[in-house]
């Protein structure tokens, strides 16, 4: 009888311990609100790529990409740290109802980021450095033979994955545009020559066919 009753002990003290371990995983909740909605909702648990935060529309959203290198849009009522910016994060995150403003209020369903942690890994997507990027476009032939100055001019922002690269020649008082190129750094890293009076990017093959 004694030797049951201290199995049972050892069995109720393991179990104890297993519960507090998952109570003591980091974490951050976003909201007070949230933590009954969560009580409520299933919560999903994802590794993902952090890429940028997005602060420019009715709700704050973080931009991440997954093993697959598709993008993952999941709004936050937190900042998400800078430092985090191409690293790994384990996500937790559930499905929500938002609110359409200046649409009648109507509802639609978003994916709301619950709580996230840095963990150890490589990216899925190498990081690419603004310094690299100019290095990139300054040897494209083209733009070495025709342009002295290739300078950033977007970043990306507001749902664009791209930065806009000006190539041209300096003046004294001028710029003479020669190239405007988008590269793109996820979900892959690209480049396109964007042509402003029709609104149209091209590969760099396809323009130059265009200019034989």
């Amino acid at each position: 009888m004694m030797k049951s009753f201290t199995l049972f002990a050892v069995a109720v003290t393991v179990l104890a311990a297993c519960n507090t371990k998952v109570s003591e995983a980091p974490h951050e909740v976003e909201s007070i609100t949230e933590q009954t909605v969560i009580a409520e909702t299933t919560l999903n648990t994802d590794t993902l790529q952090f890429i940028h935060f997005e602060d420019n529309f009715d709700y704050w959203y973080a931009v991440f990409l997954n093993s697959k290198n598709d993008t993952v849009n999941l709004v936050t009522d937190s900042i998400v740290p800078a430092g985090l910016k191409n690293k790994l994060v384990e996500v937790q995150w559930f499905t929500d109802t938002l609110s359409e403003a200046g649409d009648n209020e109507s509802k639609y369903a978003a994916k709301r980021m619950h709580a996230f942690k840095a963990i150890a890994g490589r990216p899925f997507v190498a990081a690419i450095s603004e310094a690299q990027i100019i290095i990139d476009v300054k040897n494209i032939p083209e733009v070495k033979g025709g342009a002295d100055e290739v300078r950033i001019v977007e970043r990306p922002a507001n749902g664009k994955n791209y930065y806009l690269i000006e190539t041209g020649t300096r003046g004294e008082d001028n710029f003479s545009r020669f190239w405007t190129i988008r590269v793109y750094i996820y979900p892959k890293y690209d480049m396109r020559v964007y042509d402003a009076a029709s609104e149209t990017e091209y590969t760099i093959e396809e323009w130059k066919k265009r200019n034989e």
